[in-house]
C-alpha cells in the first residue's frame, strides 16, 4: 500500500506533531511506501527515518498545486492530511472518491481544548482504522554519526548545562529578553552552568549549526544531564523528540492543548480572556503580538515568573506531560 502524509502547515513543531501518526502508520503496513509532502525547512527532521520512504517538498503560497502532483503522480492508496486551507482537505477527499481509496481529511475535527494534539491525531485515525490503538511521543531519528557529532560539539560543556533556546519565529511566543538574562543569572547562582542558543545577555552562545546539528547537540546535552528551555517553538519540541529533558514555556498558546507530550509544559497566564485553545490563528494578539492586557508584550509570557521556569529545572524536566501554572 502506498500512503500519502501532507503536513503543510507551514511550522517546524506542526510537523514534529504529526510525526507520531507518521510512525504509526508506517507500523501499521510495515511493507508498504509511505511519503511526506511538507516544506523544506522542517523536512530534514524526516532524513534519517526508517518509516518515510519519500519526502516531497512544496513551495510556500504553492501548496495546493504540490498536493494536486503528489496525488497525480503517487496514486495513493491512503492519505492523511493536518493541512485543509485553500481547499486541500476537499481535494483530498474528491480524489479519494474519484479513485476508490481511502482519506482521512479532517484530523481536527471537533477538538476538545484539553487534549493534545498530537494525540488528537492519533486517536482520529485509530478510529478511522488506519493506524493501531496506542498513543506514543515523538521521535525524531538521529544516526549515530550525527550523535557522536553532537557530543563532540558539546564535549566543552559541562554536565547539567542549561540551553536556553529564546528565539521564536512569532513574537507572540517570546519571552521577555530581560527574563531570559534573570534566569540565567538565578541557574547560576544555584550552581548550574548555562550556555544558549542565540542571544542571552551574559551567556555565550553555541557556535551556529544546521537543525539536524542542533538536534544532535541537544540530545548530546540531554545524556548528560542537561537540560533545554524554550518557548512554544518547533527547535524546543525537536529536543524533546530527540530525548532531551525540556521546560517550554507557553503564553498565547494553551499548554494541555500545545504542550510537549514529553518534559515540563509551564503555562503562562492560563485565565487569559482573549485565549481561544481550538483556534489560536483567531486571537487577538496571534498575528502581531498586540496584547489587549499589556503595552510591553504579551502578558501571559511576562507574567510567566523567573522563579517559576528555574524551579521547573531545577526540579527535572522529565515528567511526561506535566503542565504547570507559573
Amino acid at each position: 500500500m502506498r500512503t500519502l502524509v501532507v503536513d503543510l502547515l507551514g511550522g517546524l513543531g506542526d510537523l514534529v506533531m504529526v510525526l507520531p501518526s507518521v510512525h504509526a502508520l508506517r507500523d501499521a503496513d510495515p511493507a508498504g511506501e509511505l511519503v511526506v509532502l511538507t516544506h523544506a525547512p522542517g523536512a530534514v527532521l524526516l532524513e534519517r527515518d526508517p518509516a518515510v520512504t519519500a519526502v516531497r517538498l512544496a513551495e510556500p503560497h504553492d501548496e495546493r498545486r504540490a498536493v494536486e502532483l503528489a496525488l497525480a503522480d503517487l496514486a495513493p492508496d491512503l492519505v492523511v492530511t493536518t493541512t485543509r486551507f485553500d481547499g486541500i482537505g476537499d481535494l483530498v477527499d474528491d480524489d479519494a472518491a474519484a479513485r476508490g481509496t481511502r482519506a482521512v481529511s479532517n484530523v481536527w475535527r471537533s477538538p476538545p481544548p484539553d487534549e493534545l494534539v498530537g494525540e488528537r491525531y492519533q486517536r482520529i485515525l485509530a478510529d478511522e482504522g488506519v493506524i493501531g490503538p496506542g498513543i506514543r511521543p515523538p521521535r525524531v531519528v538521529l544516526g549515530e554519526d550525527e550523535r557522536a557529532a553532537g557530543r563532540a560539539a558539546t564535549r566543552s560543556l559541562a554536565d547539567g548545562t542549561v540551553l536556553l533556546v529564546p528565539g521564536a519565529g512569532m513574537a507572540v511566543k517570546r519571552w521577555p529578553d530581560e527574563h531570559w538574562a534573570e534566569l540565567a543569572r538565578a541557574l547560576r547562582d544555584g550552581g548550574r552552568p548555562v550556555a544558549a542558543v542565540g542571544d542571552v545577555a551574559g551567556v555565550t552562545p553555541l557556535p551556529p549549526t544546521d537543525l539536524r546539528g542542533l538536534a544532535a547537540r541537544f540530545a548530546a546535552l540531554g545524556e548528560r544531564g542537561g537540560v533545554v528551555v524554550g518557548g512554544d517553538t518547533g527547535p524546543v519540541r525537536v529536543a524533546a523528540a530527540v530525548g532531551a529533558p525540556t521546560v517550554a514555556l507557553f503564553g498565547p498558546t494553551l499548554a494541555v492543548r500545545y504542550g510537549l507530550e514529553e518534559g515540563r509544559n509551564l503555562q503562562g497566564f492560563p485565565a487569559c480572556p482573549h485565549r481561544r485553545p481550538t483556534a489560536i490563528t483567531e486571537q487577538v494578539c496571534w498575528w502581531d503580538a498586540g496584547c489587549p492586557l499589556s503595552t510591553t508584550g504579551p502578558a501571559c509570557l511576562e507574567e510567566l515568573p523567573v522563579a517559576t521556569v528555574a524551579a521547573a529545572v531545577r526540579a527535572g524536566a522529565a515528567t511526561a506531560g506535566a503542565v504547570e501554572i507559573g
